[in-house]
């Protein structure tokens, strides 16, 4: 079974499911959620979003099950993929 790369833009948002990084990180750049600040287990905060309000990000199957956190090379993608915003 392929993984599935699975994002939740907060507490109160949907999971997104994804086939490939870029398209995640074009995804989380027009919905301004602005630059890692902190990564946590499966996600990361922002200044937009933190506390119990963070982004979800993580490798996963169709349910959305999680498999494993994105590694460091995906990390570094994210980090330097995502666009300085303030909400």
């Amino acid at each position: 079974m392929e993984a599935l790369l699975w994002i939740r833009v907060g507490d109160a948002g949907e999971y997104e499911e994804f086939n490939d990084l870029d398209a995640a990180i074009d995804y989380l750049n027009e919905l301004r959620v602005g630059k890692v600040t902190t990564w946590r287990e499966a996600g990361f905060s922002t200044a937009n979003y933190r506390g119990q309000d963070y982004i979800s990000i993580y490798w996963g199957g169709y349910d959305a099950d999680y498999w494993t956190d994105l590694d460091d090379s995906d990390k570094a993608s994210v980090e330097i993929g995502l666009g300085e915003n303030y909400l």
